[in-house]
This record gives C-alpha cells, sequence and structure tokens, in this order.
C-alpha cells in the first residue's frame, strides 16, 4: 500500500510539473525569443514582398528604357529619314516603312498604350502603331506640345514625365553623328507597370506611392487598402522597415539606374503588421488561464481512473501472490483499465489450468526441439556417407563417381545453408553452380553446352545464398529441356558498384503465356509449380535489398533467353552472417 500512496503522490507532482514547467518555459520562451522572431519574420516577409515585387517592376521600366533605345540603336527609323532626305524616299515610303517599323517594335508590347514618333522637320505628324491610335490621340491633345518642348533637355537620356493622368517616356532619336532627327514617346501602361507592387499594397492593406523619374504615380495606381495617411516614406532609408508615425510603419525600396530613377514606398498600421502578433499573444495568455480548471480535472480524473484502480489491482495482486486463486477485482468498464480488470479477474480464475497447460506445451516444445536436432542431424550424416563413398571410390580408381559423389556433396552443403550463412560469396556461388552443371552435363551430354564467364575483380563480391543455382535449374527445366539442348551462359561482372550477374540459354523460346507466368513470378504472385525459383529470388531480393536490387528476365531476342541481375555491394552483411 505504501507504493502506491507514494505512487498517488508522484502522479500529482507529474501532473503539476506538466503545468507548471510547459507554462513557465513557454511564457519566457514565447515572450523572448518566438515573439521576437515573428515580428522579425513579419517584417522580412514583408520586405521580401516589396523586394520581389519591386524587382518585377524594376524589370518593366528596364525593359521600357531598353525598347526606347533600341530605336536609337537599331538605326532603321535613322536610315529610313536618311533615305528621304537623300531622295532615295519617297514621303509616303518613308512613313509607310516608319510606321511598320513602330508596330512590329512596339504593337504587341503589353507595357505600352501606344507608340508614336515624329521628325523634328515635320512634329505634328506623329506616326502610331494601330492599336494605340487613340491613346495617341489623346496624347497629342494633351501633352504632345509639352513634350516637343523637352527635345532640347532631353539629350541622349530618356525621361518619364506625366500629363494630367497619362505617363510617358520621352527619348531623342539619334543618327549616328549624334544629332536629334525626331522624338520618340512611349505611353506607359501605368497598372501594367505598377501591378505587383498594386497586388503587395492589397494584400498589406497599405497605401503605395511610386516615383518614377519624380513622377508620382500614386493618384494613378489604386492605393490598395485603408493604410495610414501623412507618412513621409521618401525620408526612410531604402529597405527599411521603421516606424513612420503614431502606429505606423513604412517600408521603402529605390532603384537609381543611370537611365531612370524608381522608388516605392508602401505605409501600413500596426494592425496590419502585427495584429496576428498580438493576436497571438491574447491567445496565449487566455490559454494559460483556461489550463488552471483543466488542471483540476486532470487530477481528479487520475484517481478516479488511473490511481485508485491501479491500488484495488495491487491489494488483488498480494492476495494471488499469497497463493489465493481466484480472487476477482470490481472494476468495470469499457477503456483499457476496465479491460485489465476483466482480463485479470479471468487470468486469476483460470490461473490453475494455465499453469497445467503450460506445463504440457512445454513438455511438447521441448520434444518439437529434440525433433528438429535429429533432422538437422540427417543432412549432416548424409554428407559424411558421401565422403565415405568418395573415399572409397577413389580407391577403386572410379573417377566418374567420385566427381559425382563430389558434385553432390557441394549441391547438399549448399542445400544445408553452410552454417547458415544466408550471404555468401560469388566464389562459393559458382562452386554450387558448377556442381549443377556437371550432373546436367551427365543428362544431356554433347547436346548441352555449358559456358561461365566471370570476371576475377567481382569473385568476392556477395550475393544471397543459393541465387545462380535456381536460376540455371529454370533454364534447365523451361528452356534446354523442352528443346532437348542448347547451351547455357552463366556471366558474372562487376559494374557501376553492383554484381552483374547473367544466366541466358537457348533452349525453348519463351511464348506469351511464358512471359505471363514469368511476370507473375517477378511479382511474387507466381501460380503453384511454375517458376517457383525466380518468384523465390525476386521476393529475397526485395527483403534483402529494399528494391535497389534489379531483376529481369529479356525474352525478345531471338534465340535467347536471359535472366539479368544487379546486386548493390554497398550493404554490410557482417551481422546478417553472424545470426
Amino acid at each position: 500500500m505504501r507504493v502506491f500512496k507514494k505512487l498517488r503522490v508522484q502522479l500529482v507532482v507529474i501532473v503539476l510539473i506538466c503545468y507548471l514547467v510547459p507554462v513557465l518555459v513557454l511564457g519566457f520562451y514565447v515572450g523572448g525569443a518566438v515573439l521576437k522572431d515573428f515580428q522579425a519574420k513579419t517584417e522580412a516577409a514583408l520586405a521580401t514582398g516589396v523586394d520581389y515585387s519591386m524587382m518585377l517592376a524594376e524589370q518593366g521600366v528596364k525593359k521600357l528604357v531598353a525598347l526606347s533605345q533600341d530605336a536609337v540603336y537599331d538605326g532603321e527609323l535613322a536610315d529610313a529619314v536618311a533615305q528621304r532626305d537623300a531622295g532615295n524616299l519617297s514621303d509616303g515610303e518613308f512613313l509607310r516603312r516608319a510606321r511598320a517599323y513602330i508596330e512590329r517594335k512596339y504593337g504587341r508590347e503589353a507595357l505600352l498604350t501606344f507608340a508614336a514618333c515624329f521628325t523634328l522637320d515635320n512634329p505634328d505628324l506623329l506616326l502610331t502603331n494601330r492599336g494605340g491610335s487613340d491613346a495617341a490621340a489623346a496624347y497629342q491633345r494633351k501633352a504632345h506640345e509639352a513634350v516637343k518642348a523637352m527635345g532640347d533637355e532631353l539629350d541622349t537620356q530618356g525621361r518619364f514625365v506625366r500629363v494630367e493622368d497619362e505617363v510617358y517616356l520621352v527619348r531623342n532619336l539619334m543618327n549616328l553623328r549624334m544629332k536629334p532627327y525626331g522624338m520618340l514617346v512611349l505611353g506607359v501602361d501605368v497598372d501594367a507597370l505598377a501591378a505587383p507592387l498594386t497586388a503587395l499594397a492589397r494584400e498589406w492593406e497599405a497605401r503605395l506611392d511610386i516615383d518614377l523619374d519624380g513622377v508620382l504615380l500614386t493618384d494613378v495606381t489604386a492605393t490598395g487598402g485603408s493604410g495610414p495617411e501623412g507618412a513621409d516614406w521618401k525620408a526612410i532609408p531604402a529597405g527599411r522597415v521603421v516606424s513612420a508615425g503614431a502606429g505606423q510603419y513604412a517600408y521603402a525600396r529605390d532603384d537609381d539606374d543611370r537611365d531612370y530613377d524608381l522608388r516605392a514606398g508602401l505605409v501600413l498600421g500596426r494592425a496590419r503588421l502585427y495584429g496576428e502578433l498580438d493576436a497571438f499573444r491574447l491567445l496565449l495568455g487566455g490559454l494559460l488561464v483556461l489550463l488552471v480548471p483543466i488542471l483540476a480535472v486532470i487530477a481528479w480524473y487520475v484517481y478516479r481512473r488511473i490511481t485508485k484502480p491501479l491500488t484495488i489491482l495491487a491489494d488483488a495482486a498480494h492476495r494471488i501472490e499469497a497463493g489465493e486463486l481466484g480472487v476477482t477485482v470490481p472494476m468495470q468498464g469499457e477503456d483499457e483499465l476496465g479491460a485489465l480488470g476483466k482480463a485479470f479477474s479471468n487470468m486469476s480464475l483460470r490461473l490453475e489450468e494455465l499453469i497445467d497447460r503450460t506445463y504440457k506445451e512445454e513438455i511438447a516444445l521441448r520434444d518439437a526441439r529434440i525433433q528438429a536436432m535429429q533432422s538437422r542431424i540427417n543432412p549432416h550424416f548424409i554428407n559424411n556417407a558421401l565422403e565415405t563413398i568418395n573415399w572409397q571410390a577413389r580407391m577403386e580408381g572410379s573417377e566418374t563417381i567420385s566427381a559425382m559423389v563430389e558434385s553432390l556433396s557441394v549441391l547438399l552443403n549448399a542445400g544445408m545453408s553452410r552454417n547458415d550463412r544466408r550471404i555468401l560469396s560469388l566464389r562459393e556461388e559458382l562452386e554450387t553452380a558448377k556442381a549443377y552443371f556437371y550432373f546436367v552435363g551427365l543428362r544431356f551430354g554433347d547436346s548441352l553446352v555449358t559456358r561461365v564467364d566471370a570476371a576475377p575483380e567481382a569473385l568476392e563480391d556477395l550475393l544471397p545464398s543459393l541465387t545462380l543455382q535456381p536460376l540455371i535449374e529454370n533454364a534447365v527445366e523451361h528452356g534446354i529441356a523442352p528443346a532437348g539442348g542448347g547451351e547455357i551462359l552463366l556471366r558474372c561482372g562487376r559494374g557501376n558498384g553492383r554484381l552483374q550477374i547473367e544466366v541466358a540459354n537457348t533452349g525453348k523460346a519463351a511464348t506469351a503465356e511464358d512471359r505471363k507466368r514469368i511476370d507473375a513470378a517477378l511479382r511474387g504472385d507466381s501460380e503453384s509449380g511454375s517458376h517457383l525459383g525466380l518468384a523465390n529470388i525476386s521476393m529475397r531480393l526485395k527483403l534483402i535489398y529494399g528494391g535497389r536490387a534489379d531483376l529481369r528476365v529479356v525474352t525478345d531476342e531471338p534465340g535467347w533467353t536471359r535472366v539479368l541481375i544487379g546486386i548493390p555491394q554497398d550493404t554490410d552483411f557482417s551481422m546478417r552472417n553472424e545470426e
């Protein structure tokens, strides 16, 4: 009884420890490392999102700049102007070539609303792509005069400009002498350009500001949420999550390229940035408070369903120990302890019967072991008898009988698993195979040709015992015997860290029905009496090597049926052979 009283105390202490220790550890850990790490990861997630979205936006801006530069570097427009000025092109042919270039170069670009160019000698003649005619007409009404006036300021650089609600990329068109002969105007689809950043702003419910060459795109793109207003994000260091005011946080990123200046900033409130973190703190506190009544329920349950039943079982066990059989316990229920009480009562009632039965079973087991030992003695006795016959045959000069006895002895030793060794070297397996070849040769005579080709470097490679002999026997029974003769080739080598084995025969060709039985044997569901050796080898290779060994049967090569095995040599079998 003292033991179980002590057990009750231990259970109470364990329950308290299971509550207090996790609470204290979790409280300190969560309050320190976890929440800080969660905060850092939240900021990192925002930073990563802005970096990635900004990268996509930068790629779009760089693409637009490169497209505008192509009009200068390609030289097609400059050549057309030169040809026109030299009188080699009519005005109509010049206009056709210029419009064809604009259409081909910019007509399918998703980031552009239109593309247009004009020459300095006729600035009011705007050459545009067909799909952007409406946007080009709007540009000509609203911004063409302002763009023409920018020619002297641009020099060789392009510039993004905004007129009313539209944004344009403007660049001087230069010839090879770096003399301007016209201007290129590309209408920028701001929604498409800023789409990655706009999507991010919607996700974080933030206000988005984009500045491109001094052009503020905020009013053009959707803000994506109800983030706080008024933060001076331009004063924020690029790539930083910082407090931008009361409860406001911002992240900025810029790309100062030689051809443009792009800067973007997101401003959002604390509730959006750290709302999940604050909710987690509240949830954690609530869980800690909720654990108190749960702890009381657990303590009551432990006493009612564990401690008390164990005490009853202990009293009954002491009575049985004193020699009182048939003791029962009043424990009911469908749980494990109820089942244990019922089983304990049944055990007590049947104890005498079970003791008597156990005694009889022990005698039967001893007889079975003796019989098993005798069955193992018989093969050894036969082997010893064969050695005596072999010695007598040599004394009388009968070499054929002696060779037959020696080959039979080798096969018998292989059948006894060589002292229970399950894994053998190729050299040992070849001895069994050659002994079997000897008996098969006596059976078929000159009608059977056998060849063994084993690479010296593979002789010490390991493989499961009795792998070669069943394959050779399979070749004889299903190929050579039905055909009345043929050739059997046994080839062994080493390649790619694997022992490669091939057993091939030129006997009876495999039919479609034979192929079905072979495939069934390889799957391990061979019919009784059909390719049992092949099925056994397939199953053993899967059990030993876990699917890393290969076993294939090739029947589609004219005149040959081949069994190909690949066995990995990186498995340690030292313990298995010792068993």
